[in-house]
């Protein structure tokens, strides 16, 4: 293949490659996959936070990114190397998408899809080693990782040329690194693991669990509490942010959160956030000993958020909002169901202390309330 030929298929490819579907996906049902879960926009974090049809839809087009370029390229007469460069391509365009800000996925659906064309036979030693290993532990990533390591060793010994496997190692390197963070968390004993049946307890329980527990430690002993990690849902084990709020009657007493994850997973996010809305939330005094028997615990987890336009955006039943100004977020206005948008939008305002003419930024937060 002529060197300008297989420049241009390999531009090609990493725009096919670079195509988004997870993030589409997840847009189609009005949540952005990046501010939820891992914040990932490959099939595996589409298959957590969306399900499993979804998922599977999602690895399916992610590894025909890959298979399309790199056969088209062999059915034009390239050889092993120009093949396999184009399917990298592929690769890195999934991983450095320009169409999510060069935050893309972790590349192993296009890489599956990239060997299945070029090497089949490459496949059918790293997919046993994938499966193998999920089968044993149930994670995901740590498959992935060792799969990828196999690539360029069964490609050696199925005789690809040199350059060709150490394209491959190189292919490989990418992926792993992708995944550092996920090595991290199975190193500290963090990494959720993709259970494909419903085992663990019920997640607004265990969530309303740890607020309490958080608070009540704190106020009566001064201590933080630290999560179970190994016994709670998915979605706590996952980083992700969240909003606390404590109630006395219908009267809100304290309410702390964020939209950018501060916490390892969702599980501390709720534990760090429900001590500082009970003793930290600058609009209502700390928490005493003598009210906690009183208290009612709301725990939201955010889904997605996005700065606000039109008023026609906010829905107060499920929308809370959260004003930016002079740089500051003010605390979250929660959905208020009986609440006019205007009503809403004037008590975050309210809160934020920020001036109408002082041109705030507003953020509606879709969230998911427990509680």
């Amino acid at each position: 293949m002529a060197f300008e030929v297989l420049l241009v298929a390999m531009i090609a490819a990493f725009w096919v490659g670079a195509l988004p579907f997870g993030y589409w996906a997840a847009r189609l049902r009005g949540i952005d996959i990046r501010k939820v879960g891992s914040g990932n926009i490959g099939a595996t974090n589409v298959f957590r936070v969306l399900g499993a049809k979804t998922g599977i839809t999602v690895l399916v087009l992610d590894a025909l990114k890959g298979f399309l370029p790199t056969w088209v390229a062999l059915r034009a007469g390239a050889d092993d190397v120009s093949a396999i460069l184009v399917g990298v391509a592929a690769i890195l365009g999934h991983t450095f998408s320009p169409l999510v800000g060069f935050k893309g996925g972790k590349g192993v659906a296009t890489g599956l899809g990239a060997l299945l064309a070029a090497s089949p036979l490459t496949v059918a030693v790293a997919f046993p080693v994938w499966l193998i290993t999920f089968l044993l532990t149930r994670w995901v990533s740590l498959g992935s990782v060792l799969a990828a390591a196999a690539v360029p060793v069964a490609a050696y010994f199925w005789g690809h040329s040199l350059p060709a496997v150490g394209i491959l190692a190189g292919a490989a390197a990418v992926v792993i690194w992708k995944h550092r963070s996920n090595l991290w968390r199975i190193v500290n004993g963090v990494e959720p693991k993709l259970q494909l049946r419903n085992t663990r307890p019920n997640l607004e329980q265990e969530c309303l669990k740890l607020a309490q527990s958080a608070v009540e430690r704190m106020v009566l002993d001064g201590t933080r509490i630290e999560p179970e990690l190994k016994h709670l849902p998915n979605a706590l084990r996952e980083p992700g942010s969240v909003f606390v709020a404590l109630y006395q009657g219908d009267q809100l007493r304290g309410l702390m959160g964020s939209l950018q994850a501060q916490q390892p997973t969702r599980a501390h996010e709720i534990i760090y956030h429900a001590t500082r809305a009970a003793l930290l939330d600058p609009y209502h005094p700390p928490i005493d000993a003598s009210e906690l028997p009183t208290l009612k615990y709301v725990v939201y987890l955010v889904e997605s958020y996005e700065p606000l336009t039109n008023l026609d955006q906010v829905d107060p039943r499920q929308d809370g909002l959260l004003v930016e100004w002079q740089g500051k977020g003010s605390v979250l206005a929660p959905p208020a169901p009986n609440c006019s948008p205007q009503d809403q939008i004037h008590y975050a305002l309210t809160r934020s202390g920020a001036p109408r003419d002082g041109q705030p930024t507003v953020y509606r937060v879709r969230l998911n309330r427990l509680g």
